[in-house]
């Protein structure tokens, strides 16, 4: 239930400044670009370094892993003052991951530059998330949609680009100039990344109150959980902000977060749709090589993947922000479940390339609802530890499903694979959401 409020102009919520955004989008486009370029050259890597099918899977494996451990644990340094240099150190580490994989002559070497490279990623994309939250936590959901858009426009345009250079340049070649773009993200994190916030300081209340924005519990309860709110009967007086707590106030950890029931719901949700990701991220060109596709095409079937997402993100976290994270959730979850099953079956990869066109739809409304629950629930103050807790444990579910995805696709080919990866989700889902509904 929030309702807006008519307030001094010192005490209203911040809105982004006219450079974070535009910062955030196109150092996203880049660093997301650079660390899907090698997916496409995956065929190519495998007959010359030898990488077995199964060490694909150890490959994506590394990156969420290492990803993981960045977002559980450097997570809460955002909330410290520490975003900007964060988003810094990621863009030099997954430079230097690229930097590794190009001069890689053995399949281990490729598993490790990539672990590298997903630290990087992992801390970089805190940092951003925190900054965004902060920046307006009335438009956090669609705030986080265009973080997400920007993420998902380069897993387009990097698999793309080496998908079609591939025929006329090796993988190292590529590798290596894909690590001097990623490189020229720094100019874009060292212009906008800056904190500009008015943080209510960090209390008993879990449930942000921030200047222009009155939140009464019942009404984050409900749009947690994805009820329509309601009109609010009359309006309190907006809270004056305080300044940002010192660093000693935000806690080390994020796990804290965990105490609260609804907490755990929202973070199984977002476990349940990273699954897929981590299933056949990795797997998916040797899936299309097999259905009889090419490198252009499996290139295209990322473009196209992405394109619905970019396209509706920042109108998914808007819905989230009106109906509740939950209330964009579920339907995207049902579309996504929907199209994962039917994967499993298909022998034609434009058929293929089609539905994934179809599941980016799913994917935006889900993760983007999940995101926009979370940062709804939780105070601003705490936006990096937050999310960091979020994709934390989402990419812990996605890094077992990678491990396994080689030797399931290998034992059972496609309708294992998928399949799993259906009934999986679905029961992760449907836990999370009992859990959120109990709030």
């Amino acid at each position: 239930m929030l309702s807006r409020t008519r307030t001094a102009p010192h005490a209203r919520a911040p809105r982004p400044s006219a450079r974070l955004v535009p910062s955030v989008v196109v150092s996203m486009v880049l660093l997301s670009g650079g660390s899907f370029v090698i997916f496409p050259l995956i065929p190519a890597l495998q007959s010359t370094l030898g990488v077995s099918t199964a060490e694909i899977g150890y490959l994506a494996a590394a990156g969420f892993g290492a990803a993981l451990i960045a977002e559980l644990l450097v997570a809460p340094a955002a909330d410290r003052g520490h975003a900007r240099l964060m988003a810094v150190a990621g863009v030099l580490l997954i430079a230097a991951s690229l930097a590794l994989s190009a001069a890689a002559g053995a399949g281990w070497q490729l598993i490790a530059a990539r672990g590298l490279g997903g630290f990087g990623f992992g801390i970089f994309v805190i940092a951003a998330s925190a900054l965004l939250v902060r920046s307006d936590p009335a438009r956090s959901g669609e705030l986080l949609g265009r973080l997400g858009a920007a993420e998902l426009a380069g897993i387009a345009v990097g698999p793309l680009a080496s998908g079609a250079a591939v025929a006329i340049a090796s993988p190292s070649v590529i590798l290596a100039v894909a690590a001097a773009c990623v490189l020229a993200a720094l100019v874009p994190v060292l212009l906008g990344f800056r904190e500009h916030r008015a943080t209510p300081s960090l209390g008993d209340d879990p449930h942000p109150r921030t200047g222009g924005i009155t939140a009464d519990v019942a009404g984050i309860a409900a749009g947690v959980v994805g009820f329509d709110r309601a009109p609010e009967p009359a309006a309190q007086p907006a809270a004056e902000p305080t300044a940002a707590p010192p660093a000693t106030s935000t806690p080390r950890s994020s796990f804290d977060l965990l105490r609260r029931p609804s907490i755990i719901g929202i973070v199984l949700l977002y476990a349940a749709v990273m699954v897929p990701t981590g299933a056949y991220d990795g797997i998916w060109p040797r899936y299309m090589a097999d259905i009889g596709a090419g490198p252009l095409l499996t290139a295209a079937s990322y473009v196209l993947f992405a394109i619905p997402y970019v396209l509706l993100a920042a109108w998914a976290g808007r819905l989230a922000d009106r109906r509740g994270g939950v209330a964009a959730y579920w339907r995207g979850l049902l579309l996504l479940l929907l199209i994962v099953g039917i994967y499993g079956i298909i022998g034609n990869p434009w058929v293929a390339t089609g539905l994934g066109f179809v599941e980016s739809t799913g994917q935006a409304l889900a993760v983007i609802g999940a995101g926009a629950a979370m940062a709804h629930a939780v105070d601003p103050a705490r936006a990096g530890s937050a999310q960091g807790l979020l994709r934390g444990i989402g990419l812990a579910a996605a890094t077992i499903a990678a491990m396994v995805s080689g030797h399931a696709y290998e034992a059972g080919g496609p309708l294992l694979l998928f399949g799993g990866t259906g009934v999986a989700v679905a029961v992760i889902a449907a836990v999370g959401m009992l859990l959120v509904r109990r709030r």
